[in-house]
């Protein structure tokens, strides 16, 4: 079984999913990355160069590889939940569990630096960035676990949450 880690951009998928595999002894996969290592080029360049559409429709093609790997965790881009066939392809064989920080703890994490590789929120104001997250809010939540993080904790205290809340899930499925 897979465990597929969807939230907003800075939501911690990767971290929290690199050590919910240290934890598990499960394999990581980083879709973003993946995406990166197929283009030969950033994110930024695919959508500066190719545009989104063009960056969505490789997301896909790696979503699918993603979906078809066995006992990994899967750490997803922000926007992979706006196409119902990546959710549909990754609930095939794993656990959709979405990390949802406030909105406060996302603006914070998407200081200026952090947005500067990020296409979609570099240099947009918290007005348009708090936009975008409420727009993708219903897409986050057809998830199959949520995990509300309301203040800032360590990572493995919200990977061992996961594994926790991804348990209670299985037992009443």
């Amino acid at each position: 079984m897979n465990i597929v880690l969807t939230g907003f951009m800075a939501a911690g998928k990767s971290a929290v999913g690199r050590e919910i595999a240290r934890l598990t002894g499960k394999n990581f996969a980083d879709t973003d990355r993946m995406i990166v290592e197929a283009a030969k080029k950033p994110i930024s360049r695919i959508f500066s160069e190719e545009g989104e559409k063009a960056f969505r429709d490789l997301e896909k093609e790696i979503v699918k590889k993603a979906a078809a790997l066995e006992d990994t965790i899967i750490s997803t881009g922000g926007g992979v939940v706006l196409d119902a066939e990546n959710i549909e392809e990754l609930r095939k064989g794993g656990v959709i569990v979405n990390l949802a920080p406030t909105i406060d703890i996302i603006l914070a994490r998407l200081n200026p630096e952090a947005a500067a590789g990020r296409p979609l929120v570099n240099g947009q104001p918290p007005e348009q960035i708090c936009a975008r997250y409420e727009s993708r809010r219903p897409f986050y939540d057809n998830c199959d676990v949520k995990i509300v993080i309301d203040k800032e904790r360590p990572v493995s205290e919200t990977a061992k949450r996961v594994l926790d809340e991804i348990e209670k899930f299985l037992q009443t499925t």
